[in-house]
Parts: C-alpha cells; sequence; structure tokens
C-alpha cells in the first residue's frame, strides 16, 4: 500500500513537471514569434521615416522604436554627408571632408504616428512613422531659433575688446556645434536643404575663436622675482594658443604672490597665496586666488618650487577661460 502510495506521488509529480515544461515551452513559442513588419523594417520613403521597437511594456516599445528611428536617421546622415564637399570660403574653396559621429545624439520626435502595435506572448511590438515633411518644419523651426540666436549675440558683441569677442565665441560654442549637427540632420530629411550655408558660417564663428587669439598680446608681470608661477602661467597659455608679450599688450594679468616661509620637523614649508587680476582696457574682467602649499626635506627653492607646481595643477583645473575671464 505504501509502495503504491509512493509511485502515486511520483506519477503526479512527473505529469507537473511535464505540463510545466509544456507550457514554458509554449510560452516561449509565443515570446519569439514576431511580427512579419518587425522583422523587415519598411524603407524610408520620401514621405515617411519609419521605426520599429520591442519591449515588456507598449510605452517602452513606443521609446525603443522612436530611438530606432533615430539611429535610422543618423545612419542617413552618415551615409549622406560623408563625402567630400567644395565651399566656396571668400577667396578660395576649401575641400572638406566630414565623417560626423552622432550616435550618441538623441533626435526627438514629436509627431509620430504608431502604424501597428501588437502583443506577442509577454512582448510588445511596435512600428512608427514620421511624416518628412513635418519633421523637416519642425526641425528647421528649432534652427532658425538657434541661428538667431548666435547671430544676434555675434552682432552685439562687434565693439567688445578681444578678449571679451573670444569669451562669446567660447560660451556659444556648444550652441554652435548643435546648430551645425541640425543643419546635418535637416539636410538629410530633405536633401534640397542649403545646409553648407550653415556649415560655412558656423566653421567661420569657431575658426575666428584662432584668429582672435592669434591677434591678442597677453602680458604677465609679478609682484615678485620669483618667476615660477609666472612661467607655469605662461606655458599655459601658450598652450591654448595664446601670445605672450613684454610690451603693446591688449590684455594684462597681475600675480600679486604672497608667500610665507616656516620650518617643521626638518622640512622646509612654503605657503603662497597667489591673486591673477586679468585686465583690459582698465578694467578688471577675472580675479582669482589661488593658495598652495609645498614641501622639501632639502630647501626653500625646492619648496617654492613644490608650491608652483601645486599652482600649476590648481589653474589646469579651473581653467585658462576662467582665468581670464568669468
Amino acid at each position: 500500500m505504501i509502495l503504491q502510495k509512493i509511485l502515486y506521488s511520483l506519477c503526479i509529480s512527473f505529469l507537473l513537471i511535464v505540463l510545466t515544461a509544456c507550457s514554458s515551452s509554449k510560452q516561449n513559442t509565443q515570446t519569439t514569434k514576431l511580427p512579419s513588419w518587425y522583422l523587415n523594417t519598411p524603407n524610408n520613403t520620401i514621405e515617411k521615416l519609419y521605426g520599429t521597437g520591442e519591449a515588456f511594456s507598449l510605452d517602452e516599445a513606443k521609446t525603443n522604436a522612436l530611438s530606432n528611428m533615430s539611429q535610422n536617421l543618423i545612419v542617413s546622415v552618415n551615409s549622406t554627408i560623408n563625402t567630400k564637399t567644395k565651399i566656396d570660403n571668400n577667396n578660395y574653396n576649401k575641400e572638406i571632408t566630414r565623417d560626423i559621429k552622432l550616435q550618441s545624439k538623441k533626435i526627438s520626435f514629436t509627431n509620430y504616428k504608431v502604424e501597428k502595435a501588437i502583443q506577442s506572448g509577454v512582448n510588445y511590438f511596435v512600428l512608427v512613422s514620421v511624416n518628412k515633411n513635418e519633421l523637416f518644419y519642425q526641425k528647421k523651426k528649432e534652427l532658425d531659433l538657434l541661428d538667431n540666436k548666435i547671430d544676434s549675440t555675434i552682432n552685439s558683441n562687434i565693439n567688445n575688446s578681444k578678449l571679451q569677442k573670444i569669451k562669446i565665441l567660447e560660451n556659444l560654442k556648444p550652441t554652435i556645434n548643435e546648430a551645425k549637427d541640425l543643419a546635418y540632420i535637416i539636410y538629410a530629411i530633405n536633401s534640397g536643404f542649403n545646409y553648407q550655408e550653415y556649415y560655412k558660417k558656423y566653421t567661420d564663428y569657431l575658426n575666428k575663436i584662432d584668429i582672435l587669439k592669434s591677434d591678442l598680446r597677453i602680458k604677465i608681470v609679478s609682484n615678485t622675482n620669483n618667476t615660477n608661477y609666472k612661467e607655469f602661467l605662461k606655458e599655459l597659455l601658450t598652450k591654448e594658443n595664446y601670445i605672450i608679450t613684454n610690451s603693446n599688450e591688449d590684455v594684462l594679468i597681475k600675480l600679486n604672490n604672497n608667500i610665507r616661509y616656516s620650518t617643521a620637523r626638518g622640512w622646509q614649508i612654503v605657503k603662497a597665496t597667489t591673486t591673477i587680476n586679468t585686465i583690459s582696457n582698465n578694467k578688471i574682467l577675472s580675479t582669482n586666488t589661488i593658495s598652495t602649499i609645498g614641501r622639501s626635506s632639502t630647501s626653500k627653492k625646492n619648496a617654492l618650487q613644490s608650491s608652483a607646481n601645486v599652482f600649476k595643477k590648481k589653474v589646469q583645473k579651473i581653467g585658462i577661460n576662467k582665468i581670464l575671464y568669468q
């Protein structure tokens, strides 16, 4: 009797395992059943862009479909723009090869339409589309707003000093690059769009920074005979393509070093407070104060050198732009 009960229990357990396995197999079969339009996404046409997405929720599947559409457009940008284009630049033609990297950028779509949406097993599959003409005008409007902002900011900067012009252009860099990338995207949407006009203008704006730097003369003076701090600052400015001069400067940088020496447990210690004032047209553009400590087991000179090394690292962390203008 006991043996019969054991065999009966084993049979029941075996049947449950088989039924569970069948159910799981059936479920797996359902989740792997993909719609044909998902496997073969419709090609983009003159009128529409397409994208597909899959996820465990409908909203996430839509998000993934829009991301897929964005990537498809990015691929279109790369294949379209990765060509040699001659652009007339005043008196010379400059041949430009542009291999843009937009893979990390996200393109927003506000006028998309869900063409198909189904649930297969535990997954949702979505096909979305966007009207290219509507998308073109939307993105062109965005570009016009950026372009007007850039132009108005630069035009209001005409009478400023060279350094102030550099500051404005440096601050505009992210907006200029955003507008340049947007012009490429618009061209990918509509090849009739003249992106070259925008490319040339924005490239000229960015090149203007180096032109202004090459024409700007900076003089550095210090209140002490020690040249370590001064030379480090000069080195960092030179790396940024600024020109250092001893006369006829456009910008004057004054270093005021307050240096204190002490000894502790056989160590020579230097504590320095350096105030950096940047002056142009008799106007202080920025003030930075940097505190440093240097140590040496051998001499005050080496301790001072150690302090200057710390000064250099702190200036690098602050950034030359903040030293020149805030």
